[in-house]
């Protein structure tokens, strides 16, 4: 019987942590390098999107969802929306065309009984970071975002 196709003896095996996490490896290149992993808008009103309930989001489904979504884009009265799915949900983002800051995330919950309610993680988070007026309407950037969603992605 031929042998199969073997691999060129000069690439280094794949790499992970123990068990083999690869994609665990690939975020952790990604810090070291000093890049973000992307998102598809520049910035984020996090408070808005987070801590009004209507929008169901906890910092979890918010975080893997937006750094798994895949987006279509629509554009209507000054807004661009997007229609975004993920393994953890869709949802219907709302985006100013001229500074590219998702300003309302809405996570679609037809059949399901109501909202969810937010956790403990989130929670906290919109008393620690959105109590104040200003605050609130606070725009995050993508290294910011990833600095409180690198927390929740597992």
């Amino acid at each position: 019987r031929p042998p199969g196709p073997a691999s060129p003896p000069s690439l280094p095996p794949p790499t992970g942590g123990p068990g083999g996490d690869a994609s665990r490896s690939s975020e952790m290149a990604e810090r070291e390098a000093g890049t973000d992993p992307a998102l598809p808008n520049e910035n984020y009103k996090l408070c808005r999107i987070l801590c009004e309930r209507r929008n169901g989001w906890t910092l979890r489904t918010f975080c893997r969802g937006s750094y798994s979504a895949v987006c279509t884009q629509h554009w209507r009265n000054g807004y661009q929306t997007a229609r975004c799915v993920s393994p953890w949900g869709e949802w219907i983002e709302k985006r100013m065309q001229e500074s590219q800051c998702c300003v309302d995330a809405t996570l679609r919950t037809k059949g399901k009984t109501g909202v969810p309610e937010a956790d403990n993680a989130t929670r906290s988070f919109c008393l620690v970071h959105c109590d104040d007026a200003l605050d609130r309407e606070r725009e995050w950037t993508t290294s910011e975002v990833w600095e409180v969603c690198r927390h929740h992605m597992s």
